[in-house]
């Protein structure tokens, strides 16, 4: 929708644009680019950029911002990871703002803003801002993917599709240009905006932190939707009518890199560089791209690799190859490329608490960022603390360096090079070595008017660890025309490093970089593991609140857009020969959700899924193109040997195995949709009517809470004396059969005292089948899947108890699946290498 003020801002930018000289880059062809307009900033004494880099408070600054969502660390927490990321050099912290986050019960309508908290984002701003002295980078999404349930849209908004009602597939409708749509992520940036608006840096008094930058939308070009201008027009519309005058980004969207587009041309692109083990070179190149094609503004990364994800059947993040000599590297080169904004993806390991990671993540967000899950640092945060000492020590003339990768002679093939020369005349002499094995010495010839040609296809890896092929410019020529000149240099395997020859210094006299840092100190001993020996066993309990429920209705609708497990319920009669002839349940759910089913108390055989898939749980789904419709049994019982001529009862367990962040899964429901009885699998013959409690028994019954006493309970004898795994797949305790829904587990431990001069972070490690969540002290620690890799999870040192007397309880919730739910051994323990001398 076009509003008065959206054709008073378009009538203003091409006015301006009309009345002033185009900004062209300083490159030789520069001419070759079409006439746009020119950047209108509301403050520029406050923040504005050029082409080369951002000027705040009429300094020309180097953003070097680090990756941190809040809502993957608990809140007590949140200072000590700030404090190391200032601490490592780092003057801004950029995150995520999730949607369904702040707005997780649905509301009536556009105009309901009741159900929006925002509490929680601006004690987090608040912290960054004025305890921190940090700038902060705001990305809201609406889809922000990061792994996270729905990429950040709610899951009830799919309750609010046009399509929803037709008959037949509706057409994906999320991200897309549909009216509605754009009504909706208006909806939260109505709500959000005005919240950034008094908190960005034009608002705070001169010298205070504030917001700088703000994010629309995230990563369109992995998006295929239609009229994706008209989204992004109408989320900068509400970012301005809201009364945001920073600066506006988006990243990897080329729907505005570039644009001459009135409205659009006031948005700069970014780019996010994820990057094969020896591809670090290739950020240099597309660096020098993304400034060729969008010269006035400067090279922005968003997503510096700074790690990965880990899945459900997968690996950890620590066995990916993004080790401290990767991140090193793809910092070197994207700073030869001429970045001067980058923005590590991620720089503080999280968790999903909660089971709020997208569909087959593990509750693991590690990353294996520089800053673990556990707040543990090693030798990526020391590369982390190498890179930002070289920019702070350089930053004046780095910033309006010019220049970028240029042809060697003398060098390796795997060596890649290039020169930045300042306006003073100071040279940063740019050297990777790609070879993961071979060391590169030697004296290299640098040609800077020759720029490096490509000479291998150039990729990023997507989410999904596909390789997406990235167009070069083979048209860039170096504006850097200086005689060659020869460096003597020796480089490790995968080693990166950046030679300062100040102005009239010979290369033997410049100073290389990063610079040795400081070792972390670790502690000689440890505190020694709990084992446990025993453990306390219960089946769920069978009462609990239940209501009635109709066909139909899901759960967003019964105020339930979490991941939590609910039960449904039926009775009913049946005659001899119903009893004998409709032996099959099937069940219809909103989003191919995992459902165990018991018929008058016992185990009902699954026909569908496998059990073998149902046991891998969140890697179940083969299916992110295909729209589930109501013809679609998700879940299949054969029921002939439970059922009875007369009463019949039927007890289901759902589980939530997560919501999708991406394609078509994104935009469905959750909860089952309708269930009943026939004899065949081909369709409902007997529609049954049910009562739902939207909780597990146990935890309707108090079993979370602190003074829970069991006096029923069965207790389990532990294996003491096997090694448990600390990762690894299809490891858990097998031979088992599934005796029941659900069962739960309680364990009571003491901790010692805290050494005031030591920091210990802690983890539960166990050998368990079944799936479900693990709680401490009444905190959800997140999903326990037994496909594994996950074997470890992170004990948040603010939610534990430590000292004499003092008592920590885990409790843990398991889906059983055709391994049962049986634990085989467990230990509480100080993660490895982690620990610091304080």
């Amino acid at each position: 929708m076009i509003r008065k003020s959206f054709v008073k801002i378009s009538l203003l930018i091409m006015l301006t644009a009309l009345t002033s000289k185009l900004a062209m880059a300083n490159n030789s062809h520069a001419n070759k680019n079409k006439a746009r307009p020119v950047k209108v900033f509301a403050h520029p004494e406050r923040i504005k950029y050029d082409g080369d880099c951002f000027q705040i408070e009429g300094k020309d600054t180097f953003i070097l911002s680090a990756a941190f969502h809040y809502f993957r660390t608990p809140k007590a927490l949140w200072g000590d990871r700030i404090a190391k990321i200032k601490a490592a050099g780092f003057n801004t912290i950029e995150t995520y703002v999730p949607w369904n986050w702040h707005e997780r019960d649905m509301p009536k309508g556009l105009d309901d803003y009741s159900k929006i908290d925002l509490s929680e984002l601006g004690e987090f701003l608040d912290l960054v801002h004025n305890e921190f002295d940090m700038y902060s980078i705001v990305r809201p999404g609406p889809f922000i993917c990061a792994e996270w349930a729905g990429g950040g849209y709610p899951r009830w908004l799919p309750k609010f599709s046009p399509d929803m009602t037709k008959k037949g597939q509706p057409r994906f409708w999320l991200r897309s240009g549909d009216q509605a749509h754009i009504d909706w992520c208006q909806h939260w940036y109505k709500a959000v905006c005005p919240f950034f608006a008094t908190k960005q840096l034009s608002r705070v008094a001169p010298g205070k932190k504030g917001i700088i930058l703000i994010q629309i939308e995230n990563e369109y070009n992995h998006n295929h939707a239609k009229n994706k201008v008209e989204v992004l027009k109408g989320l900068y519309q509400t970012v301005k009518d809201s009364g945001i005058d920073i600066p506006v980004f988006t990243c990897l969207s080329n729907n505005c890199r570039g644009s001459s587009d009135p409205m659009l041309s006031q948005v700069f692109d970014s780019d996010n560089y994820y990057v094969g083990h020896n591809k670090a070179g290739s950020c240099a190149h597309r660096m020098s791209t993304l400034k060729l094609k969008q010269p006035d503004a400067p090279g922005m990364v968003t997503e510096l690799q700074g790690g990965w994800f880990s899945l459900v059947g997968g690996w950890l993040s620590e066995d990916m190859h993004s080790k401290a000599a990767h991140y090193n590297a793809v910092n070197m080169m994207s700073l030869l490329g001429g970045a001067t904004v980058l923005n590590p993806y991620m720089f503080v390991g999280g968790t999903h608490f909660a089971g709020w990671g997208a569909r087959g993540q593990t509750t693991s967000y590690d990353y294996f960022a520089a800053i673990r899950e556990c707040g543990a640092v090693g030798a990526k945060y020391l590369a982390a603390c190498g890179v930002s000492q070289f920019i702070a020590e350089n930053e004046k003339s780095l910033l309006r360096a010019h220049g970028g990768p240029c042809e060697l002679e003398g060098a390796p093939k795997e060596v890649v090079g290039g020169v930045r020369i300042a306006p003073d005349g100071t040279r940063f002499v740019f050297f990777h070595n790609s070879s993961s094995k071979v060391t590169a010495s030697g004296d290299f010839k640098l040609l800077p008017s020759k720029i490096a040609k490509v000479t291998e296809p150039v990729y990023n890896i997507n989410q999904h660890g596909e390789k997406v092929l990235i167009k070069i410019d083979e048209d860039r020529k170096s504006p850097t025309d200086i005689e060659p000149f020869t460096v003597s240099c020796v480089l490790k395997p995968m080693d990166a490093k950046v030679l300062v020859i100040a102005p009239g210094k010979k290369p033997s006299e410049g100073v290389w970089y990063p610079k040795k840092q400081a070792q972390i100190k670790r502690p000689a001993t440890l505190p020694a593991p709990i084992r446990f020996s025993k453990v306390l066993r219960h089946e769920d309990a069978a009462g609990g609140n239940w209501k009635s429920w109709k066909n139909g209705v899901s759960l967003p609708e019964l105020g339930v857009s979490d991941q939590r497990y609910v039960r449904y319920r039926t009775t009913f009669e049946l005659s001899a020969d119903e009893a004998k002839q409709l032996n099959k349940l099937l069940i219809n759910s909103f989003s191919r959700d995992l459902i165990n089913a018991q018929i008058n108390g016992k185990v009902a055989k699954r026909t569908f899924p496998s059990d073998e898939q149902a046991a891998k749980s969140g890697r179940v789904l083969k299916t992110s193109f295909t729209r589930i419709t109501d013809k679609d049994f998700d879940n299949r019982f054969d029921i002939s040997t439970g059922l009875v001529a007369g009463k019949n009862t039927i007890t289901l367990i759902y589980e939530n195995i997560g919501f999708e962040h991406g394609y078509v899964p994104m935009e469905e429901l959750s909860g089952i949709s309708r269930a009943g009885l026939s004899s065949t699998e081909k369709g409902i013959e007997k529609l049954l009517e049910w009562e739902i409690s939207l909780n597990l028994g146990g935890i309707e019954k108090g079993w979370l809470n602190s003074n829970f006493a069991p006096t029923d309970w069965e207790e389990v004898t532990l294996d003491r004396t096997m090694v448990i795994p600390r990762k690894g797949n299809k490891i858990q305790p097998k031979g088992q059969k599934q005796e029941g829904l659900l069962t739960w587990y309680k364990l009571d431990f003491e901790l010692v005292a805290k050494n005031p001069k030591v920091w210990v972070p802690w983890l539960i490690r166990i050998n368990a089948s079944g799936n479900g969540y693990m709680w401490l002290n009444g905190h959800n620690l997140g999903r326990h899947y037994e496909f594994g890799p996950q074997r470890d999870w992170f004990l948040p040192e603010c939610w534990l108890n430590f000292g004499k007397g003092t008592t920590n309880t885990i409790m843990i919730g398991l889906r059983q699946t055709n391994h049962g739910a049986t634990i085989k051994a467990v230990e509480v323990r100080p993660y490895e290498n982690s620990a610091e001398i304080k």
